[in-house]
């Protein structure tokens, strides 16, 4: 599209905005995000705040929530098991924990669709191995100003 600069693979959604491309790319989301999981547990305003406080434009924010309680309801006891033993978040095949592969099965397709912007299809790693083949091939370099 004329004027426009692709930066995910894929339609646009909620999270398709530039903000939220530099929350992706600033950050290790995986770590943060649970621990807003956590806080919604205790209240739904204190995940809310803790997103935000992330950086995410609330658009973002509302899948993200979406994607937090759905997981939540879905998951609760495979991921509670996996964050009270530990567990790292693949398996030594590679293939992802147990309650990772809960998120990905229950909540993936319903994020991916109305987020738009992934880490994957944005060729942002994280720190959840995922084969090569699940990343769009991009790099993010911009300028836009004289040098």
């Amino acid at each position: 599209a004329e004027g426009f600069t692709v930066t995910h693979a894929g339609h646009c959604g909620a999270c398709s905005t530039l903000q939220d491309l530099g929350v992706y790319i600033r950050q290790n989301l995986t770590d943060s995000t649970r621990m807003c999981g956590f806080l919604g547990t205790v209240s739904q305003a204190l995940m809310r705040d803790c997103l935000m406080s992330l950086g995410f434009s609330l658009p973002c924010v509302t899948i993200w929530e979406w994607n937090i309680l759905n997981t939540k309801d879905k998951c609760f006891d495979v991921c509670l098991l996996s964050y009270v033993t530990g567990e790292p978040n693949n398996k030594p095949d590679g293939t992802l924990n147990d309650c990772l592969q809960c998120d990905e099965d229950k909540s993936g397709p319903n994020f991916q669709f109305f987020s738009g912007r992934t880490r994957r299809n944005s060729g942002i790693p994280s720190a959840i191995q995922r084969p090569p083949d699940q990343f769009y091939d991009m790099e993010h370099c911009y300028w836009y100003g004289d040098l």
